[in-house]
């Protein structure tokens, strides 16, 4: 499927109309947006989570602001996504020609999203469309710093063309301006934003069970699965009491042999890949979460944390900082450092109040930053402010 959308907007661009409906004001005031993910709604990837919850939020409470959601590429297999993009790019260009389209939001990774998705970038501007560049993805600023001169040189030039940027945090603002010469006056900060729990957390007795440790993400290197095997093997040799579950997809089998080898089988479950209903229910019944990423740029799964009123261990990488507050959300301790870990862990799985008292702290801060309204209302107005009037948008 090549895209989706919100079915209350998008008619045909009229025959009178130039260019096959370039223009910015529409009759009936909707700001028309076309929303460019890498797979289809709800996905597995944090983007596509992200934009999911967005586009939720604005079919439901901004109907001046009318989508649809194309992807980058199709398939599962590795090589046929990759395959897949020149397909993608037609359809994508052809209905920026078919359809009154006023704003392109281009979500951007690094590596192959990025070159890829200059492309989609390109025949947006051509076809007289405002761009809307929005950086995700961990470890940007490592991608950059390896590319050659030349290179670097693109990149910058795809992120100077855009209308507008948007950056996740005030981390990945001053990379933009800094090391790829973004305009001020272009970037946008919009943090990630989730929806809040539904319902009160329940809290129960801390003598019921050891203390539930989830983990969401890819399981991999990337996210610093080996050093959290290593910190609960620690923590078992220092016999403390808890269980553990790594939701995700990615090297499953091989954590699942390593996670035996160090006699932990007993303690920690992989369940794989979980969908959204999954996810909720994993965070119900968790006490802590920990992320031990090497890079990251602003990870929905602690959000999804926070908002359920659970404290975070995590690392000192990316906007992670700008999320979890050290000693007062939950602990962060560098990347790659398996003792540190099991160290924050271990303050958290035998102080039962501390867990209370730092897991609502995180919520009364995501409720104050990261909220899905506040995110998703920061880009109705970017799209309107863009769209309909042209206007600058405010910061």
């Amino acid at each position: 499927m090549a895209e989706t959308r919100n079915e209350r907007s998008f008619p045909q661009a009229s025959a009178n109309t130039p260019g096959g409906g370039l223009r910015t004001a529409v009759p009936n005031g909707q700001t028309r947006v076309a929303i460019l993910v890498p797979e289809a709604l709800p996905g597995q990837g944090g983007i596509a989570r992200v934009i999911a919850y967005q586009t939720r939020y604005l079919a439901e409470h901004c109907p001046d602001i009318a989508f649809r959601v194309f992807r980058s590429r199709y398939g599962r297999h590795p090589v046929l996504r990759h395959l897949s993009t020149p397909f993608a790019l037609v359809a994508f260009a052809a209905n920026l020609i078919g359809r009154r389209i006023d704003v392109v939001h281009i979500n951007v990774a690094p590596r192959g999203s990025t070159w890829r998705k200059m492309a989609f970038a390109a025949a947006a501007r051509l076809l007289g469309r405002k761009v809307i560049v929005h950086l995700h993805g961990s470890g940007y600023n490592e991608f950059y710093a390896g590319c050659s001169p030349s290179q670097q040189a693109i990149i910058r030039s795809f992120f100077h063309r855009a209308d507008k940027v948007v950056a996740l945090s005030g981390f990945w603002r001053r990379f933009l301006a800094s090391e790829l010469g973004v305009s001020e006056s272009k970037i946008v900060t919009i943090p990630n934003g989730v929806p809040a729990a539904r319902g009160p957390r329940l809290v129960r007795p801390p003598s019921t069970r050891p203390p539930v440790i989830l983990f969401l993400g890819a399981v991999g290197y990337r996210k610093g699965i080996d050093v959290l095997i290593d910190a609960f093997t620690e923590l078992r040799g220092r016999n403390v009491g808890f269980s553990a579950i790594i939701g995700g997809d990615g090297e499953v089998a091989e954590t699942q042999a390593r996670a035996r080898e160090r006699g932990l089988a007993d303690q920690i479950a992989l369940p794989g890949w979980v969908d959204e209903q999954g996810v909720s229910q994993l965070l119900a019944d968790a006490d802590i979460f920990v992320l031990p990423s090497r890079a990251e740029n602003q990870p929905v799964s602690i959000l999804e944390a926070m908002a359920r009123a659970i404290p975070v261990v995590s690392t000192t990488v990316g906007a992670i900082p700008e999320q979890v507050i050290d000693g007062e959300t939950g602990f962060l301790v560098p990347r790659g450092e398996a003792m540190p870990l099991a160290d924050a862990l271990q303050k958290l799985i035998e102080a039962p109040e501390l867990r209370l008292i730092m897991g609502h702290a995180g919520l009364r801060r995501f409720e104050a930053r990261f909220s899905l309204a506040a995110s998703a209302e920061s880009f109705a107005a970017l799209y309107r402010g863009l769209g309909a009037s042209g206007q600058p948008v405010s910061r």
